[in-house]
């Protein structure tokens, strides 16, 4: 090539491209990749602990989720929701002394109402009547048409011959399910135990007709 101007414009224009290629990061490296970050999802051990528990509640495995529930413990020694549950596996096994132990050191107030309930039993079954007949009685104050907990306060009323309370639960409880004859066959036995003899046959006959 032979003409001077003519070369020098070329080599110009080469150098441009060259440099501009040199500028564009898609040519010259590769974007970093950033940190994944941790899943808001993420489920704990101690969830999964307590899940498992469950499941083998559910499923009736109680030595299984008995053990699932120590281990639970052993990780989370404050998990309210733990102790209620083993609580409840080792009650429906028969072991209430060791069921006691669980919820012993657990605040009243730090329980919900299912977990006050299990102390309400569990107190019925250590034949502590009076701690039992006030955890009832607090929770009917709130929740009055829960027929299942006044049947079981009826009853600890009327083993403790408080019978005009037992007689007045019994009495709330046929109003509402004047069907059920068991019912109303434990009111007629405390009406006879209050020396009301005739109100007594009279409850009594009647849960017999079909």
């Amino acid at each position: 090539m032979n003409n001077p101007i003519l070369l020098a414009a070329i080599l110009s224009c080469a150098a441009l491209v060259t440099s501009a290629g040199a500028a564009d990061p898609e040519t010259t490296q590769t974007p970093a990749t950033p940190a994944p970050s941790p899943s808001e999802g993420e489920i704990s051990d101690t969830q999964t602990r307590l899940e498992l528990a469950k499941v083998l509640t559910y499923d009736k495995k109680y030595p299984e989720a008995i053990e699932a529930y120590h281990q639970l413990l052993a990780a989370d020694p404050n998990n309210i929701e733990a102790k209620i549950g083993l609580c409840e596996v080792l009650y429906w096994t028969g072991k209430t002394d060791e069921a006691a132990a669980v919820l012993k050191d657990v605040p009243e107030e730090k329980l919900d109402d299912k977990g006050k309930l299990m102390l309400a039993d569990l107190l019925v079954a250590k034949k502590d009547y009076p701690s039992a007949i006030r955890i009832f009685t607090t929770y009917l104050n709130q929740k009055p048409d829960e027929y299942s907990v006044r049947l079981k306060l009826a009853d600890v009323q009327s083993w403790t011959k408080d019978y005009p309370e037992a007689i007045a639960n019994y009495e709330l409880i046929l109003k509402a399910r004047p069907k059920d004859r068991q019912v109303r066959r434990k009111y007629g036995m405390v009406l006879s135990w209050s020396g009301q003899n005739e109100k007594a046959a009279e409850q009594l006959r009647e849960s017999l007709n079909p």
